[in-house]
């Protein structure tokens, strides 16, 4: 019997060694470059375009040949911490990097998202909304001697493909330190939640942001959810995101536009959720690419493990 139990805590000692994250940003970079190979990174070696399941959200997402990824949550939390030095979110199902990008893919199981509110949703609302935001942060990362939004403008307006189930949108920051970068998101709508691909590229030609952006849709246009899953699967009964699309775009904006049509009570735990109240993908992409408050390790310059892949146009 003793021998039983001691067998059952060498088991779960190894198994907690395994999973163990460290809990530690490494700023040595050679160091931090030889750690990050010791992660499980999937398409480097004899990479190829394929299709790849995650079992946590149900999804089928299509990979480049010149893309590589991590798709175990365990890698992908013990990677931002050694980069940023903080952990991931649960939702994140993949880290995808590819030549001058990098794609980050959330599944939130919020519950069928409606589409109703479509037609309040205001693209010059919105962008007016996050100017705001970043105006109002400006001080706030200015004594954090973080870099900070200076201009934001469309690439294009928040678009949805009622076929697919995505609503897609993209825009460019000019930064304090005269950056410029872009993000795109796109939400792919499920019978049970949504995806939430972030596509952050750092672009050394603002002519290619409308190349860049577009592939960002197309990627969350080959998201397919798992039979049964899918958006047009949902019956009555099901559960049902507390706010719609209309709340959703906004949320993900991190904007109040919502406000005055007395849904913020709604849009508020969302907002909190994202943790994008103080517009945080746009501190966030300042950090990525900007200044002092860079993150070692996170452009392409610095994260390459190995001569760098090129993008190759899809055929």
């Amino acid at each position: 019997m003793i021998n039983r139990y001691l067998l059952i805590l060498f088991i779960f000692l190894i198994s907690f060694s395994v999973n163990a994250v460290e809990e530690k940003k490494i700023e040595d970079r050679e160091k931090r470059f030889e750690l990050y190979d010791t992660l499980n990174w999937k398409n480097w070696d004899n990479p190829k375009g394929h299709k790849i399941k995650i079992p946590s959200a149900k999804i089928t997402l299509e990979i480049l040949e010149t893309e590589y990824y991590l798709d175990s949550w365990n890698d992908i939390n013990q990677f931002y911490w050694w980069t940023w030095g903080y952990g991931a979110g649960k939702e994140m199902v993949a880290y995808i990097r590819g030549s001058r990008y990098t794609i980050f893919v959330d599944f939130i199981d919020d519950g069928y998202v409606k589409l109703d509110d479509w037609k309040n949703v205001n693209a010059n609302n919105l962008m007016s909304e996050m100017r705001e935001t970043a105006k109002a942060n400006e001080e706030y990362y200015k004594k954090e001697n973080q870099s900070y939004a200076t201009k934001l403008d469309w690439i294009y307006e928040p678009t949805l493909n009622d076929e697919k189930k995505v609503v897609s949108y993209s825009y460019k920051v000019t930064w304090s330190n005269n950056i410029v970068t872009m993000e795109s998101k796109s939400l792919k709508l499920g019978k049970k939640g949504y995806i939430d691909s972030a596509y952050v590229s750092n672009v050394e030609n603002v002519a290619d942001f409308a190349a860049e952006a577009k592939a960002s849709k197309e990627f969350a246009e080959y998201i397919t959810f798992d039979e049964g899953l899918r958006h047009s699967d949902y019956k009555s009964g099901d559960k049902v995101a507390a706010v719609g699309i209309g709340g959703l775009v906004a949320g993900t904006l991190g904007v109040k536009a919502l406000a005055k049509a007395g849904a913020f009570a709604k849009l508020l735990p969302l907002l909190l959720k994202f943790g994008w109240i103080l517009l945080i993908p746009l501190a966030f992409v300042g950090k990525l690419f900007g200044g002092k408050s860079q993150p070692s390790g996170s452009s392409d310059e610095t994260f390459q493990r190995k001569p760098k892949r090129t993008r190759k146009k899809n055929k």
